[in-house]
This record gives C-alpha cells, structure tokens and sequence, in this order.
C-alpha cells in the first residue's frame, strides 16, 4: 500500500471516529433531555396527585359540615363521603400513574361533586317547602283561632247568633226553662221544687222559625247532671265533632218551619230512687250540637 492510499484510509477513519463522536454526543444529549423530561412529567403527576388529593380532602370536609346542616338527605352525602374516603385512599396507593389515570380521577371527582350539588339542591328544595307548609299551618292557626273567636262572639250576641243560626241550620231554642214534676196516675202534671216530691224533670223550650230548614224530623236531647255529677236518665251516648256525649232523653220532633213548644222529661233509671237535693245541671242539644243550657234546683 503506497503513502498516498494510506493517506486517504486514515482521513476516513477520522472522519468516521468523528461521525461517531458526534453521534454519541447527540444520543447522549437527546438521553439527558428525555431524562430531564421523565423528572418534569413525573413531578407533574405528583402535583396533580396531591392536588387531587387536597381537593378530596376538601370536599369531605364540607360534606362533614353539609350531613349536619342538611339532614334531609344525610344518608345520601354520607354515602358521597364514603366514596370520597375511598377514592382518597385509592390515589394515594395509586402506583401507575400518568396522565389517563389523573384524567380519569379528576372525572369521577368531578361526578362526585355534581352530585353533592344536586344533593344540597334538594335539601334545600325540601326545606324550602317544609318552612311554606310551616307557614301555611300557622297561617291556618291563625285563621282557625279567629273563626273560633268570632263564633264565640256570635254565640253572645243574639243578634249576630241568629244570623250564624241560620246559615248553619241550626235551632237555638228560646224560653228555656227545666222544672221538677210529679206526674199521677191520671196523667195529670204537678209542679214541684221539692227533691222527695220530684219523680221527673221537665225541660221545656220554644224551637224558633228558621227557613233554611227543610219541613222534617229534628232530634234534640236532653242532659241531665244531678249534684252528684251523675247523669241522670237513659244514659244514651251521642257521637259529636270532639268527643261523645251522655245523654238523658231525646225526641224526634216534626219541625214544619214554624215556632214550636217541645218538652222532655228525663226520670231517674230507678223509678223507686229518690232524687237528689240541690243543683242540677241541664243541657240540650240538636243532633250533636249543644245549643243551650239552664239549671234548676230542688230543695
């Protein structure tokens, strides 16, 4: 081999251990870059994961407070809590991760608190609507008190009575007057004061014109409390509006729209039984409403 072809293989030889150290320059740089890259990446994801973390954090802490406040629907945000707990605990154990995986967190937090705002929604709906029908009640209350004021009121005045009387269709009778009787065996009636004499009691009154009721049968009764508190009579029971009552008497009366005198009598259970002495209690009722009262005294 001459010089000159010598020459020339060692000038390719150069050229070509330069190429490759050139070549290894570049892998080397392109390897720290890629190495620099994976640390920034991985950093990255860290810090998504910490904030993913934080944010779950946060949130349970605010449905620690909700479940409190909004105990309508605490079952339900206890379960989201739940959730969260374990959601916390699946990211910090989380040993693949990259950015499909941060994506798919940050989706299901993101369900989680759209439902937790559907939930508050709801809460707040529900209490909304509880604090209307409180409203509502105490509104009724209200009215109900003084449409019960204003019937008492009525019921005290005979004027505005009679007016309330009519719309309801009710008798309010007049003339009310109860009496001890001594009834003999020709049928005849005599009057008495005295409690030995007295067999029965009378109650009298005048039933008055009322046109809103229909030409038919009224029942009226008749309640009797001896000194003893006893009710006196048959001891019938009626059913009113709030409770039941005893009563001593009743009688079916044929009302033709017109002023009528009707009379009870109400007698002990026992005939052969004396009646008591001192006062005795007598009220009167039509159908189920107690429409007047007085008393009487036998000595």
């Amino acid at each position: 081999m001459n010089a000159q072809t010598q020459g020339n293989s060692s000038a390719i030889l150069k050229v070509v251990v330069a190429l490759l150290g050139i070549g290894i320059l570049g892998l080397g740089y392109y390897t720290y870059d890629m190495y620099n890259e994976y640390n920034a990446t991985k950093q990255d994801l860290e810090l998504q994961k910490e904030e993913l973390i934080n944010d779950l954090e946060n949130t349970k802490l605010e449905l620690n407070q909700a479940i409190q406040d909004k105990t309508e629907v605490s079952d339900q945000l206890s379960e989201a809590k739940t959730r969260i707990e374990s959601l916390i605990d699946e990211i910090k154990n989380t040993k693949k991760l990259n950015a499909r995986v941060i994506a798919k967190y940050k989706r299901e937090i993101a369900t989680l608190k759209a439902q937790r705002d559907e939930l508050y929604q709801i809460a707040d709906s529900l209490r909304n609507a509880n604090m209307q029908l409180i409203v509502e009640k105490d509104s009724l209350s209200s009215d109900l008190e003084r449409q019960k004021l204003y019937a008492d009121t009525l019921y005290n005045k005979n004027q505005a009575l009679s007016q309330s009387l009519d719309k309801a269709k009710i008798l309010y009778p007049t003339k009310i007057k109860a009496e001890g009787v001594k009834i003999r065996k020709s049928g005849k009636i005599i009057e008495t004061t005295r409690h030995k004499r007295a067999q029965q009691i009378r109650v009298c009154f005048t039933l008055p014109k009322n046109e809103l009721i229909e030409y038919g049968p009224q029942k009226f009764y008749v309640k009797v409390t001896n000194p003893n508190g006893e009710v006196i009579g048959d001891n019938d029971v009626i059913n009113s509006a709030d409770n039941q009552i005893i009563v001593s008497s009743s009688e079916k009366i044929i009302y033709e729209n017109k002023p009528i005198d009707v009379c009870l009598f109400v007698k002990p259970q026992n005939p052969d039984q004396e009646m008591v002495k001192g006062d005795y209690a007598i009220e009167i009722y039509h159908n189920t409403y107690k429409v007047g009262s007085t008393n009487l005294v036998l000595k």
